[in-house]
């Protein structure tokens, strides 16, 4: 068997937590869509237009980075 790891981090090959974020910020054009109520999906779009990166966006970065792997990212998005 094939060991990545050791015992401080249950033979994962990866040492403590690393977090998975999605950071909303308020835009002029989100806050015209609130007031608005738009669709859920319109302002999801205007967001990701408005520079916003998703859960998984940021999970296949730190994949990519080496600091966590895809059945990990599984385990905390759902769409």
């Amino acid at each position: 068997m094939w060991v990545v790891g050791c015992d401080k981090c249950g033979d994962t090959g990866y040492r403590g937590r690393t977090g998975v974020h999605e950071l909303l910020l308020g835009t002029h054009e989100l806050q015209n869509m609130i007031y608005q109520r738009a669709s859920l999906e319109d302002m999801k779009e205007q967001c990701i237009l408005d520079g916003m990166r998703t859960l998984k966006q940021d999970g296949i970065e730190k994949i990519f980075n080496g600091l966590t792997d895809y059945e990990q990212l599984l385990r905390i998005i759902a769409e």
